[in-house]
C-alpha cells in the first residue's frame, strides 16, 4: 500500500502544479479575442458600456495573473516540505496540503463569479455582433484584418482549468487521509512488533 500512496502522492504534487501554472497561462489568454476584436473596432464602435465592459474586464485579468502566480508559489510548498517524496508527513506537510486546498477552492470560487458574469454580459447585447461582423468583414476585404469573434471558449474553458484545480485539491485531502490511515497502521504494527507493509 505504501508504494501506491506514495506514487499518488509524487503524480499528485505534479498534477497541483501543472493545474496552478494552467491558471496563469489561462489568465494570459484570457481576454485575448474579446479584447483584440473591441480594441480594433473602438474608433468605430464605441460606447461607454463597452468601455467600462473592456475595463471591468482588465482589472480582473491583472487580478488573475497575480493570482496565477500566486498559485504557482503555493503548489510550489508541496516541493518545499517534500511532501512529494515523504513516507511520512509532518506538520510542514499537512500545512502545505491545506494551503493548496484552501488557495485552490478560494480562487476557484472567486474566478467561476466573475468569469460567468462577464460571460452574461458579453452575451447581453452590448455588443451587436451582427453590425461588427459586418466591419470587420469589409476590413478583411479592404485588405485590413479581420478580428471579429462570438466566441465564448475564453469564457467557457474556465470550467475545466478551475475544475482540474479542485479535482487536484480534493485528491489532495484525500492523499492526506490515505497518509494518516497508513501511518497509523504502521505505528500498530511496530507496537505489536509486526513488520511494516511496504
Amino acid at each position: 500500500m505504501y508504494k501506491k500512496q506514495m506514487t499518488l502522492q509524487r503524480v499528485l504534487c505534479i498534477l497541483v502544479i501543472v493545474a496552478s501554472a494552467l491558471v496563469f497561462v489561462y489568465a494570459l489568454g484570457y481576454m485575448t479575442d474579446v479584447y483584440d476584436m473591441i480594441y480594433v473596432l473602438r474608433a468605430s464602435y464605441k460606447t461607454d458600456e463597452i468601455k467600462a465592459f473592456l475595463a471591468d474586464m482588465d482589472l480582473f485579468n491583472r487580478s488573475m495573473v497575480r493570482v496565477g502566480i500566486g498559485m504557482i508559489l503555493v503548489s510550489l510548498t508541496l516541493l518545499l516540505t517534500n511532501s512529494h517524496v515523504r513516507r511520512r508527513y509532518y506538520i510542514g506537510n499537512y500545512a502545505a496540503t491545506g494551503l493548496n486546498v484552501c488557495a485552490a477552492a478560494a480562487v476557484s470560487v472567486w474566478a467561476h463569479g466573475q468569469i460567468d458574469a462577464f460571460r452574461a454580459r458579453y452575451l447581453s447585447g452590448i455588443i451587436d455582433f451582427e453590425v461588427v461582423k459586418n466591419w470587420a468583414d469589409r476590413n478583411a476585404r479592404n485588405g485590413g484584418i479581420s478580428v471579429y469573434t462570438d466566441s465564448t471558449f475564453w469564457f467557457d474553458v474556465h470550467y475545466f482549468i478551475f475544475g482540474l484545480l479542485l479535482l487536484a485539491a480534493i485528491l489532495l485531502i484525500v492523499n492526506a487521509i490515505w497518509k494518516v490511515l497508513l501511518m497509523k497502521d504502521e505505528r500498530s504494527r511496530l507496537a505489536q512488533g509486526k513488520a511494516v507493509s511496504a
